[in-house]
Protein backbone atom coordinates (compact mmCIF):
# COMPACT_ATOMS: atom_id res chain seq x y z
CA UNK A 1 0.00 0.00 0.00
CA UNK A 2 1.77 3.06 -1.30
CA UNK A 3 0.85 5.97 1.22
CA UNK A 4 -0.99 9.26 -0.36
CA UNK A 5 0.18 13.19 0.81
CA UNK A 6 -2.37 15.69 0.91
CA UNK A 7 -1.37 19.33 1.77
CA UNK A 8 -3.82 22.32 2.67
CA UNK A 9 -2.70 25.88 2.92
CA UNK A 10 -2.83 27.28 6.54
CA UNK A 11 -1.71 31.07 7.90
CA UNK A 12 0.63 30.98 10.75
CA UNK A 13 0.88 34.70 11.12
CA UNK A 14 0.90 36.95 8.51
CA UNK A 15 2.45 34.27 6.28
CA UNK A 16 0.35 31.28 4.23
CA UNK A 17 2.37 27.77 4.42
CA UNK A 18 1.13 24.59 3.38
CA UNK A 19 0.80 21.74 5.88
CA UNK A 20 1.48 18.21 4.76
CA UNK A 21 0.18 14.69 6.13
CA UNK A 22 -0.20 11.25 5.24
CA UNK A 23 -3.29 10.19 4.77
CA UNK A 24 -4.20 7.79 7.17
CA UNK A 25 -6.27 5.01 5.52
CA UNK A 26 -6.94 2.51 8.33
CA UNK A 27 -8.84 5.39 10.58
CA UNK A 28 -10.66 6.48 7.43
CA UNK A 29 -11.35 2.62 6.47
CA UNK A 30 -12.96 1.97 10.05
CA UNK A 31 -15.42 4.84 10.52
CA UNK A 32 -16.19 4.29 6.68
CA UNK A 33 -17.10 0.67 7.36
CA UNK A 34 -15.19 -0.39 4.43
CA UNK A 35 -12.12 -3.08 3.87
CA UNK A 36 -8.85 -1.15 4.09
CA UNK A 37 -7.89 -2.24 0.64
CA UNK A 38 -10.88 -0.41 -0.79
CA UNK A 39 -10.51 2.93 0.96
CA UNK A 40 -6.54 2.67 0.08
CA UNK A 41 -7.86 2.12 -3.93
CA UNK A 42 -10.04 5.32 -3.32
CA UNK A 43 -7.76 7.25 -1.86
CA UNK A 44 -5.05 6.43 -4.70
CA UNK A 45 -7.21 7.56 -7.19
CA UNK A 46 -8.41 10.62 -5.98
CA UNK A 47 -5.24 11.29 -5.41
CA UNK A 48 -3.84 10.77 -9.36
CA UNK A 49 -7.28 12.21 -10.48
CA UNK A 50 -8.31 15.16 -8.00
CA UNK A 51 -5.34 15.84 -6.07
CA UNK A 52 -6.28 18.95 -4.16
CA UNK A 53 -9.07 17.15 -2.47
CA UNK A 54 -9.22 16.22 1.09
CA UNK A 55 -10.17 13.39 2.64
CA UNK A 56 -12.62 14.33 6.07
CA UNK A 57 -16.01 14.31 7.66
CA UNK A 58 -19.58 15.06 6.82
CA UNK A 59 -23.07 15.18 8.33
CA UNK A 60 -24.72 15.03 5.02
CA UNK A 61 -23.50 18.17 2.50
CA UNK A 62 -22.08 19.81 6.45
CA UNK A 63 -18.51 19.31 6.90
CA UNK A 64 -18.05 18.38 10.37
CA UNK A 65 -15.50 21.04 11.54
CA UNK A 66 -13.00 21.54 14.16
CA UNK A 67 -14.91 22.41 17.16
CA UNK A 68 -12.10 24.53 18.42
CA UNK A 69 -11.51 26.75 15.22
CA UNK A 70 -14.04 25.65 12.70
CA UNK A 71 -10.91 24.60 10.29
CA UNK A 72 -11.51 21.45 8.16
CA UNK A 73 -10.93 18.02 9.70
CA UNK A 74 -8.34 15.49 7.99
CA UNK A 75 -7.15 11.97 8.54
CA UNK A 76 -3.68 12.44 9.49
CA UNK A 77 -2.85 10.22 12.64
CA UNK A 78 -6.35 9.43 13.32
CA UNK A 79 -9.43 12.46 12.56
CA UNK A 80 -7.49 16.07 13.54
CA UNK A 81 -7.93 19.69 12.86
CA UNK A 82 -5.87 20.78 9.17
CA UNK A 83 -4.96 23.86 10.86
CA UNK A 84 -4.89 23.72 15.13
CA UNK A 85 -3.90 19.68 14.92
CA UNK A 86 -5.90 18.87 17.88
CA UNK A 87 -7.64 15.31 17.82
CA UNK A 88 -11.42 15.05 17.13
CA UNK A 89 -13.79 13.02 19.22
CA UNK A 90 -16.71 14.78 18.95
CA UNK A 91 -17.59 13.73 15.07
CA UNK A 92 -21.59 12.27 15.47
CA UNK A 93 -22.19 8.66 14.01
CA UNK A 94 -23.81 10.48 11.38
CA UNK A 95 -21.10 11.86 10.05
CA UNK A 96 -19.63 10.26 6.79
CA UNK A 97 -16.07 9.77 5.49
CA UNK A 98 -16.41 12.37 2.88
CA UNK A 99 -14.14 14.17 -0.15
CA UNK A 100 -14.38 17.85 -0.26
CA UNK A 101 -13.03 20.08 -3.27
CA UNK A 102 -13.42 22.23 -6.28
CA UNK A 103 -14.62 20.54 -9.90
CA UNK A 104 -12.62 21.29 -13.12
CA UNK A 105 -13.23 24.81 -13.87
CA UNK A 106 -16.52 25.32 -16.06
CA UNK A 107 -16.42 28.40 -18.54
CA UNK A 108 -19.79 30.67 -17.95
CA UNK A 109 -18.96 33.09 -20.90
CA UNK A 110 -21.93 31.15 -22.62
CA UNK A 111 -24.32 30.96 -19.95
CA UNK A 112 -25.26 34.55 -19.69
CA UNK A 113 -27.82 34.64 -17.01
CA UNK A 114 -25.63 32.56 -14.79
CA UNK A 115 -22.58 35.12 -15.43
CA UNK A 116 -25.28 38.12 -14.58
CA UNK A 117 -26.49 36.56 -11.24
CA UNK A 118 -22.45 35.84 -10.47
CA UNK A 119 -21.79 39.87 -11.42
CA UNK A 120 -21.55 40.50 -7.26
CA UNK A 121 -19.17 37.89 -6.99
CA UNK A 122 -19.54 33.99 -6.42
CA UNK A 123 -21.30 32.24 -3.33
CA UNK A 124 -19.48 31.31 -0.40
CA UNK A 125 -16.62 28.71 -1.10
CA UNK A 126 -17.34 28.80 -4.89
CA UNK A 127 -14.63 30.79 -6.86
CA UNK A 128 -14.55 32.68 -9.91
CA UNK A 129 -11.62 33.47 -12.35
CA UNK A 130 -10.54 34.46 -15.86
CA UNK A 131 -8.18 31.81 -18.12
CA UNK A 132 -6.81 32.72 -21.53
CA UNK A 133 -8.98 30.05 -24.21
CA UNK A 134 -11.69 29.90 -21.10
CA UNK A 135 -12.81 32.91 -20.47
CA UNK A 136 -14.66 33.56 -17.20
CA UNK A 137 -14.99 31.17 -15.35
CA UNK A 138 -16.82 29.01 -12.07
CA UNK A 139 -15.23 26.82 -9.47
CA UNK A 140 -17.47 25.14 -7.91
CA UNK A 141 -17.11 22.93 -4.75
CA UNK A 142 -18.62 19.39 -3.85
CA UNK A 143 -18.77 16.81 -0.81
CA UNK A 144 -18.78 13.15 -2.10
CA UNK A 145 -20.39 10.97 1.04
CA UNK A 146 -19.74 7.42 1.19
CA UNK A 147 -22.81 5.98 2.77
CA UNK A 148 -23.50 3.32 4.65
CA UNK A 149 -23.20 -0.18 3.19
CA UNK A 150 -20.99 1.17 0.68
CA UNK A 151 -20.22 0.25 -1.41
CA UNK A 152 -23.42 -1.83 -2.42
CA UNK A 153 -25.12 1.79 -2.71
CA UNK A 154 -23.46 5.00 -4.14
CA UNK A 155 -21.47 8.02 -3.29
CA UNK A 156 -23.40 10.93 -2.17
CA UNK A 157 -22.51 13.48 -4.01
CA UNK A 158 -24.13 17.29 -3.05
CA UNK A 159 -23.76 20.65 -4.11
CA UNK A 160 -23.23 22.62 -0.89
CA UNK A 161 -26.31 25.35 0.66
CA UNK A 162 -24.62 28.17 -1.10
CA UNK A 163 -24.82 27.03 -4.57
CA UNK A 164 -28.53 27.13 -4.56
CA UNK A 165 -27.92 30.78 -5.70
CA UNK A 166 -27.61 30.05 -8.96
CA UNK A 167 -30.10 26.71 -9.38
CA UNK A 168 -32.65 25.31 -7.21
CA UNK A 169 -30.83 22.66 -5.46
CA UNK A 170 -33.49 21.85 -2.74
CA UNK A 171 -35.95 21.42 -4.56
CA UNK A 172 -36.74 17.25 -5.50
CA UNK A 173 -36.64 16.76 -9.07
CA UNK A 174 -36.79 14.94 -12.35
CA UNK A 175 -36.31 17.77 -14.69
CA UNK A 176 -33.33 18.52 -12.98
CA UNK A 177 -32.27 15.39 -11.33
CA UNK A 178 -31.94 16.54 -7.31
CA UNK A 179 -32.81 14.60 -4.85
CA UNK A 180 -33.00 17.43 -2.42
CA UNK A 181 -30.88 18.86 0.14
CA UNK A 182 -28.14 19.33 -2.46
CA UNK A 183 -28.30 16.09 -3.13
CA UNK A 184 -27.56 14.74 -6.57
CA UNK A 185 -29.52 11.89 -8.13
CA UNK A 186 -26.85 10.32 -10.39
CA UNK A 187 -28.01 6.80 -10.84
CA UNK A 188 -31.38 4.83 -12.28
CA UNK A 189 -32.04 1.77 -10.58
CA UNK A 190 -29.24 -0.84 -11.84
CA UNK A 191 -26.96 1.47 -13.01
CA UNK A 192 -24.70 1.39 -9.62
CA UNK A 193 -22.26 -1.41 -9.41
CA UNK A 194 -19.80 -1.89 -6.31
CA UNK A 195 -16.69 -1.40 -8.39
CA UNK A 196 -16.82 2.42 -8.93
CA UNK A 197 -15.30 4.48 -6.92
CA UNK A 198 -15.49 8.18 -5.55
CA UNK A 199 -13.83 9.32 -8.76
CA UNK A 200 -14.98 7.69 -11.36
CA UNK A 201 -18.42 9.16 -10.31
CA UNK A 202 -17.40 12.65 -9.69
CA UNK A 203 -15.76 12.20 -13.49
CA UNK A 204 -18.66 10.69 -15.16
CA UNK A 205 -21.60 11.47 -13.04
CA UNK A 206 -20.69 14.51 -10.92
CA UNK A 207 -19.27 17.01 -13.34
CA UNK A 208 -21.54 16.07 -16.27
CA UNK A 209 -24.33 16.89 -14.03
CA UNK A 210 -22.95 20.17 -12.90
CA UNK A 211 -22.44 21.74 -16.16
CA UNK A 212 -26.39 20.46 -17.41
CA UNK A 213 -27.60 22.14 -14.34
CA UNK A 214 -25.54 25.22 -15.19
CA UNK A 215 -27.29 24.88 -18.58
CA UNK A 216 -30.53 24.37 -17.14
CA UNK A 217 -30.34 27.68 -14.74
CA UNK A 218 -29.32 29.45 -17.52
CA UNK A 219 -32.42 28.43 -19.28
CA UNK A 220 -32.29 25.39 -20.91
CA UNK A 221 -34.98 23.60 -19.49
CA UNK A 222 -34.27 20.74 -22.09
CA UNK A 223 -30.73 20.06 -19.77
CA UNK A 224 -30.96 17.20 -18.35
CA UNK A 225 -32.73 15.30 -21.26
CA UNK A 226 -31.20 12.22 -23.19
CA UNK A 227 -30.06 12.48 -26.01
CA UNK A 228 -30.37 8.97 -28.27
Amino acid sequence: MNAVEQQFPCRVGDRVTHRRWTVDVRAAARRAGMPEARMADEVAQMAQYFPRWLLTVAVGRELHRCRTCQAVLVFDDGLRCVECQHADKTAPPAARVAWFGVMPPVGIDGLPQVKASLSRGAPAHHVMGTREGLGVFLLVPLVAAYPPGFPATPVDVSYLREFSQLAPTEQVSHTFHMLGQGRMCLFAPGEWYPAMTAREVLQQRGYPHLIKFLNYANGKRDAFAKVS
